[in-house]
């Protein structure tokens, strides 16, 4: 059994898996606690108090069937994971139980060494759930998920001291490095939102969106009569920020004549307005982001060495989501626990097989990429977990995922040899099975005799 200990956990057992002395045992080794339910009434009692994460269920009882009674735990609790344990198990009835929401159907006899083990994966979703909850988060707004999410990674852990301190400082300047899409404008809103000033103005623009005429208005605003079509006076969003932030993003694709009116506004909180005659004074804090490297615009000449050093003041940078790739689950659960919401769903996590090929992922669109990745899942797919056939087919490029991380079906999509493809198919029945050999055999319609010869031929030793 791998994985780490499952102190806290709890597990329920209903049913034949409750009077099997050898079940609870293996539980115990686990470090979680298990509970039998005397009837199907008191399991379903003990979903809804939301205190237990794994259900055991032997559903050859009188009266039982494996898609009523998922349904009514799924209304119960639709997190708890739900294992059902029956005699004559098929494959279509296993496809369905897990369409309905079922994390494994296996069937009779279960060895006890498999079960636990699918327990441990279990409980590891429900682990990853906690950890989601639980874990660190900015507040960039007031709206229910308007957050900052910030993982477990120590370099993460880091940016989210600095967001803290330097929301309570007196620090004029901040600049945010990092790739597009790794959260660099919600580490600006978070540093103004954890603030004194969070019920000020945040303004935010970005530089690369208007050409320079327009970007400079914008900015600084205009009087009227300035240039053709200023018909009316307007203030810029540098005064409409007084007191609040302003958020340049992509402040290296500034035009240079511009890099040097944003250098006087923050040497001497004094602008004026395109037009303008007099200084307009503000106090403002001026948070800007880039994704190029500016230590060579600078060489080239594109982006000033006098504004660069006096935006480095304070220096944040947002690591890719490739260089932070323990935070992949507990980021893909935050977001999984967003979109139930807003989408009015109730999937419970990845499947093992997506979780190892995300895993894998480069991730080239960062944080950004992984939110679209599930919002897509969950909004198209209809089942309980996000599969690994569900997410996008760069994906499951064979350069990206290697063949032992991804289910058949990924595997039909790169060429393999006639063998290799029956040994995946056998392994995967296997695991299916739960390590029962005979139902294995079933499964892929051969004799438990041949199977045992076809193990030893592709040395197959761990079931």
């Amino acid at each position: 059994m791998a994985g780490k200990t499952k102190s806290g956990f709890s597990v329920v057992l209903f049913g034949d898996a409750a009077l099997a002395p050898e079940i609870p045992k293996s539980l115990t080794k686990l470090g979680c606690t298990a509970k039998a339910a005397a009837s199907t009434g008191d399991a379903l009692k003990y979903l809804e108090s939301g205190r237990h994460d794994v259900l055991i269920a032997d559903i050859d009882q009188p009266g039982i069937s494996y898609d009523e009674f998922l349904k009514e735990c799924k209304k119960s609790n639709g997190e708890t994971a739900v294992i059902l344990l029956a005699g004559d198990v098929d494959v279509e009835a296993a496809f369905d139980a897990a369409r309905l929401g079922a994390f494994q159907f296996l069937p009779k006899p279960v060895e006890v060494n498999k079960l636990a083990d699918i327990v441990d994966r279990a409980l590891d979703g429900a682990r990853l759930r906690r950890e989601a909850r639980s874990v660190r988060q900015i507040v960039v707004g007031y709206r229910e998920f308007d957050r900052f999410v910030v993982g477990k990674s120590k370099m993460m852990q880091e940016i989210a001291e600095v967001i803290e301190k330097v929301a309570e400082s007196r620090a004029s300047t901040v600049l945010i490095q990092g790739e597009s899409g790794t959260g660099k404008e919600l580490v600006a809103r978070g540093i103004h939102f954890q603030g004194p000033s969070k019920d000020k103005p945040f303004m935010e623009i970005n530089c690369a969106s208007l050409p320079e005429h327009l970007l400079e208005s914008e900015l600084f605003g205009h009087e009227k009569g300035a240039f053709t079509d200023a018909r009316a006076k307007k203030k810029g969003l540098v005064e409409l920020s007084e007191g609040g932030t302003l958020f340049l993003d992509e402040i290296g694709e500034m035009p240079p004549g511009l890099q040097s009116r944003v250098l006087r506004l923050i040497e001497t909180k004094r602008f004026r307005s395109v037009g303008g005659v007099e200084d307009i004074v503000v106090n403002t804090r001026i948070i800007a982001a880039t994704n190029r490297d500016l230590r060579v615009a600078m060489d080239q000449k594109k982006f000033r060495s006098d504004l660069y050093f006096r935006l480095m003041v304070i220096p944040i940078y947002v690591p890719a989501l490739r260089e932070r790739k323990e935070d992949i689950p507990i980021l893909s659960s935050y977001f999984i626990d967003h979109f139930n919401k807003e989408l009015t769903r109730s999937v419970r996590g990845l499947s093992r097989e997506a979780r190892d090929v995300m895993m894998r992922y480069h991730w080239p669109g960062n944080v950004r990429e992984l939110r679209n990745v599930i919002e897509r899942a969950i909004l198209l797919e209809s089942t309980d977990l996000i599969l690994a056939e569900h997410l996008p087919g760069e994906m499951l490029d064979k350069t990206q995922a290697g063949p032992s991380e991804i289910s058949l079906i990924e595997q039909a999509r790169v060429p393999i040899s006639l063998q290799e493809a029956e040994k995946r198919a056998i392994i995967q029945a296997l695991e299916w099975a739960g390590g029962n050999k005979s139902s294995a055999a079933r499964v892929l319609g051969i004799t438990r005799q041949t199977l045992r010869q076809k193990l030893k031929k592709y040395h197959v030793v761990d079931f």
